[in-house]
């Protein structure tokens, strides 16, 4: 016995009749004491999963869901959009998200005002954030929207505000696998050159990894450890008749001088990126996708415990690099 059929024997609408099988007060008490003796007689019983399915239905009526994910990231200064790495980590959470049967929006703050992206999150459904800023972002991250109502998951190195759950990339893992690998070959004439904004965005995680883990002691492996803002080709030579230098970390966001190579030939160096076709003794690869993937899954717990009510405890999540050899 349906509802419609129910409305077909007592002469009512189907609205009317389901209004007053739900003991509606829109309905008059007569018609709903009419309504539920025709029922009982009929022997009709309501099913109340439709029941449930239908009234979120109706809450949601007026509003469009789109997904239940949404990546929110700064491309306006950043180069986040070429940039090989966020492309990496992005491909990573969108393949990811699509396995688990997550539809993920992507917004830039660039192009929202925050006020209006929080209505735009709010109305489109989603239940979780993923808030992409890479070290090389910068430090102090004030996330712009309210996030009480999502879960959220932070991607990157940025000193968070609210505190988030992080996916990181792990520098200190990377450093030390980098001379583990160097030092087998060359010893302790090993010298790096880093960028010291994004290190200290990483709360110095590759100098100390390059400090404790070089061969020649931490005195004199914090001489080796050279800044590659403001680095002159006077300044590296000099440091390399000194030390006898042979081999040479490169941070992924060095465009290396002319006369790098000059010093150290490029088939010694180790890169923090994909050098190309750039000959080379070997590259430590980050796993961006791999932390793309994390992010996702991490977000996906958190979606399903904020449903059952569970509160977790922020967590950080280290993604293990790799070593690649040289060409």
């Amino acid at each position: 016995m349906s509802v419609r059929a129910l409305a077909v024997a007592t002469g009512y609408s189907v609205a009317t009749v389901s209004r007053a099988l739900r003991d509606d007060p829109k309905v008059g008490a007569a018609t709903r004491k009419s309504i539920a003796a025709a029922a009982e007689k009929m022997g009709y019983q309501s099913n109340p999963y439709v029941g449930q399915m239908m009234s979120s239905l109706r809450r949601r009526r007026g509003s469009t869901f789109h997904g239940n994910m949404a990546i929110v990231f700064r491309s306006g200064t950043s180069g986040m959009i070429t940039d090989l790495r966020a492309q990496q980590c992005l491909e990573g959470m969108r393949k990811r998200a699509g396995e688990l049967g997550y539809i993920l929006d992507e917004f830039d703050l660039t192009n929202f005002q925050p006020k209006a992206l929080q209505r735009i999150i709010s109305h489109r459904g989603i239940r979780g954030i993923l808030a992409y800023t890479p070290s090389f972002f910068g430090a102090k991250v004030r996330f712009p929207l309210a996030l009480d109502s999502f879960a959220s998951v932070a991607y990157g190195w940025g000193l968070w505000y609210p505190q988030l759950d992080c996916v990181r990339a792990d520098f200190f893992q990377m450093i030390r696998i980098a001379l583990h690998h160097a030092c087998h070959r060359f010893q302790e004439k090993v010298m790096a050159i880093w960028d010291m904004k994004t290190d200290q965005t990483a709360h110095g995680a590759a100098r100390a990894a390059f400090l404790a883990h070089h061969p020649a002691g931490p005195a004199a492996a914090s001489k080796l450890f050279l800044p590659s803002q403001n680095l002159t080709e006077a300044a590296f030579a000099k440091m390399v008749k000194k030390t006898g230098a042979e081999c040479l970390l490169l941070t992924s966001s060095l465009t290396p001088p002319s006369w790098l190579s000059q010093y150290i030939p490029e088939e010694k160096w180790i890169w923090f990126r994909d050098p190309g076709a750039v000959p080379h003794f070997g590259r430590i690869d980050p796993q961006n996708a791999l932390g793309g993937r994390w992010a996702v899954n991490l977000l996906a717990a958190k979606i399903q415990m904020n449903q059952l009510g569970v509160a977790p405890a922020c967590q950080n999540v280290m993604v293990p690099p790799r070593w690649i050899p040289g060409k």
